[in-house]
């Protein structure tokens, strides 16, 4: 799926110039038949072109006006952002967590599912005090809810105390 296509001229050393091409940046691949990771910049020459740099590469590219350049310019920022972000979410930890990390993690867990317990009963005796039938049928249909995730964090924190 295309994000943005259009013409731009792209300058080639090759024969000092400009050459007309079509260009179509793909959001979801991080692709502008050249590379991810790139760095947009602004040329001052006028205000059509830009610059992509990458691996110590400038790329040159001229847009129609400053209206399609800025249109480019935006698609290019936002999928170089989105697909830097994607590859750190895939980057392994530095540092492997020790037990006591976890231990405290488990605690912690724990002391906020206590939290969320008391929360319910708190939420019981509304319901209890509740004269509203519609409204009542709401909150109870919240506590059904709330019980079972408190019912699934209990076998989670309780698989996690096992595998440790």
């Amino acid at each position: 799926m295309a994000t943005m296509e259009g013409p731009l001229s792209k300058w080639t050393n090759v024969v000092k110039g400009w050459q007309y091409r079509w260009f179509v940046l793909d959001e979801n691949a991080g692709l502008l038949s050249y590379y991810t990771g790139a760095v947009i910049g602004i040329d001052d020459e006028d205000d059509s072109t830009f610059t992509i740099t990458v691996d110590q590469k400038t790329f040159h590219f001229q847009a129609r006006d400053s209206d399609e350049k800025e249109k480019w310019i935006d698609a290019l920022e936002e999928t170089i952002l989105r697909h830097s972000q994607a590859s750190k979410r895939w980057e392994l930890p530095r540092s492997v967590p020790s037990t006591v990390d976890f231990d405290k993690k488990l605690s912690e867990t724990d002391a906020y599912l206590q939290l969320l317990i008391e929360q319910v009963k708190n939420l019981e005796s509304r319901i209890n005090e509740c004269t509203n039938e519609a409204a009542r049928i709401k909150y109870d249909a919240i506590k059904i809810s709330a019980q079972a995730m408190i019912e699934s964090i209990k076998q989670s924190i309780v698989l996690l105390q096992i595998s440790k």
